[in-house]
């Protein structure tokens, strides 16, 4: 029975670190191959793309990595995948879509294990602070439940936040006794964090540089240094793989974000402390970002500032926490920070590499959350110790604080996401197939429509048109990033403006277009000459080749030819049950 007991009390917080992770998105738990899970916003591109992501990833892997950059979107662009987060660590979910074909499925894996994983290092982390077992647990699900996170579910690189909880938990550890393994420890933890997510771990590296010397300041011996510039040395050299075609790609094409963009995309102060929508109290309907972790988990965090005030047990950690929330919380403010006439953002975004292109300045409030929940549940273990001594009524002090615990992760409740479909790649083997075969090496194809503004949800239809890419691989001259090349945003506004014609036409040949891929619906004009149609799916989907004027006709008819024979045999396949 004791071993039993044990076995128990191990297992009991990963059950519920994996209940948590599975509440948060169980809607999809049952279609986990034809949905995506998405936050009220209802921005389906993002995830689209990202499940586009995971496959690109996972196809280079097979071929040994050969020309991982040269992602195939926006052709003929070059380094088309350093536009974008190219997120490595989502290889950890290759095997999954080699095993289903399917980049829903791997997708939605690796949001359940990134929250799962979330909670355990969460857990972990608090454990070695000290906590009680049922406090870690009641920690752990926070961090599942991050707010910001959970609010931003669609942007799947930003759910993994359990890197920089790694991070944090090496460095306090360095700190205090400094060696190679620790050394080695925390070049990983940061490469991990750069490979799963850049743009947190360009803000963790600005913060960090801003509060590390709280963890590190006590040591100043030989071993220390040198195991660190060791550490520092590792970590730039793995990071560097990533990073320097990444940076040269957007020095390259001078992509920087314009200063109304980041101002609207930046946190005012009455942000910080608004309080999500669904909270259970005082929850804010106004327009704005709701940055808020909780009202009852900020007032724990600052008891537990209080605390450390008069004790010193663990008083360089709590600094450290508190020096994060503070200057996490200015930094998310953006360009709104001014210290008389001198803005710290834009001297920031001028002497920190990558800066310059960040976006969403506000999600520095991922870092201050997090920080707040650890600040939280390691008061919550203070007042045990504390009221444990004065009481000496262990149990009943432990209930007590876990139902104040438990009160602060209720406070903003874990919400149900709503669901995107996804493509249906068996309905799409036909034309893919006769793409796939009959496009020439060093040729691409062209979908339409494009997408009709530059909006994040106008280019909805060109995720899609990338994901249905992954049954055949070609090249296409559409595509989404986080940046967009100048020729293809020259090009689709073209299109927008004046629809498909010769002249255009004609251009995409120019590019090097083999085939143009159009949805059934889509109205064409009917005096396109240069390009002619070869193939249909009765998916809804119509295939034209792009020709010259004077093309051989008899070749022509042979093409028109293969697609009816494929199209009637398609169509007879669908009748046959």
């Amino acid at each position: 029975m004791p071993r039993l007991h044990s076995t128990c009390r191990r297992l009991l917080p990963p059950v519920v670190i994996l209940a948590a992770a599975v509440w948060a998105v169980y809607p999809v738990i049952g279609q986990f191959g034809s949905s995506l899970p998405i936050r009220s916003s209802q921005l389906t591109t993002v995830p689209l793309f990202n499940a586009w992501t995971i496959w690109w990833n996972a196809d280079r892997l097979t071929h040994g990595f050969q020309d991982y950059w040269q992602a195939p979107i926006f052709f003929p662009a070059d380094s088309t995948f350093a536009y974008s987060e190219p997120q490595p660590a989502t290889l950890a979910v290759a095997p999954v879509y080699w095993l289903t074909g399917s980049p829903a499925i791997a997708y939605n894996v690796y949001l359940l294990l990134s929250l799962c994983l979330n909670g355990l290092v969460a857990f972990v982390v608090l454990q070695n602070q000290g906590c009680h077992r049922i406090f870690a647990t009641i920690g752990a699900v926070m961090m599942v439940w991050l707010p910001i996170g959970l609010d931003q579910i669609e942007v799947l690189q930003l759910v993994p936040v359990w890197p920089m909880l790694w991070m944090w938990d090496v460095l306090r550890r360095h700190g205090h006794r400094p060696g190679f393994r620790t050394a080695l420890e925390s070049a990983a933890a940061y490469t991990v964090c750069f490979y799963t997510c850049i743009h947190h771990t360009l803000f963790l590296s600005v913060v960090l540089t801003a509060t590390g010397w709280s963890l590190l300041s006590a040591v100043r011996t030989k071993q220390f240094w040198g195991t660190s510039i060791f550490a520092l040395g590792l970590a730039i050299l793995l990071v560097g793989i990533v990073f320097w075609p990444i940076q040269q790609t957007l020095h390259g094409e001078s992509f920087e974000r314009s200063k109304d963009l980041v101002a609207n995309l930046s946190a005012h102060p009455r942000d910080l402390f608004r309080l999500p929508t669904n909270a259970m109290l005082f929850g804010s309907t106004r327009p704005g970002f709701h940055l808020s972790a909780g009202w009852l988990k900020t007032a724990l965090a600052a008891t537990g500032v209080l605390i450390a005030v008069t004790r010193r047990r663990r008083r360089r950690w709590k600094l450290f926490l508190l020096l994060t929330i503070v200057c996490s919380g200015l930094l998310a403010l953006g360009p709104h920070l001014k210290l008389g006439t001198w803005h710290p953002w834009w001297t920031l975004s001028e002497i920190c590499p990558g800066m310059e292109q960040v976006r969403n300045v506000f999600r520095f409030a991922y870092l201050t959350q997090m920080a707040i929940i650890l600040l939280a549940v390691s008061t919550l273990s203070e007042l045990h110790v504390h009221f444990y001594a004065v009481t000496k009524k262990r149990w009943r002090v432990i209930w007590a604080l876990a139902l104040a615990g438990l009160l602060a992760l209720a406070e903003i409740p874990c919400t149900k996401p709503l669901l995107t479909g996804v493509p249906d790649l068996e309905r799409n083997h036909n034309w893919a197939d006769f793409v796939k075969q009959n496009t020439p090496t060093g040729k691409a194809v062209a979908c339409v429509p494009f997408s009709a503004g530059t909006r994040a949800s106008d280019f909805d239809i060109t995720t899609r048109w990338m994901y249905l890419g992954t049954l055949h691989g070609v090249p296409l001259v559409n595509g989404y990033s986080g940046f967009f090349p100048k020729h293809y945003m020259r090009l689709r506004q073209d299109i927008t403006d004046n629809g498909l014609n010769d002249r255009l036409l004609a251009e995409l040949r120019a590019m090097r277009v083999h085939f143009i891929v159009v949805r059934a619906n889509f109205k064409l004009p009917g005096n396109l000459r240069r390009m002619h149609w070869v193939f249909w799916d009765p998916v809804g989907i119509n295939v034209y080749k792009l020709s010259n004027e004077h093309e051989d006709a008899e070749r022509l008819s042979g093409y028109r030819e293969s697609g009816v024979v494929s199209a009637i045999s398609a169509f007879i396949r669908t009748l046959i049950p």
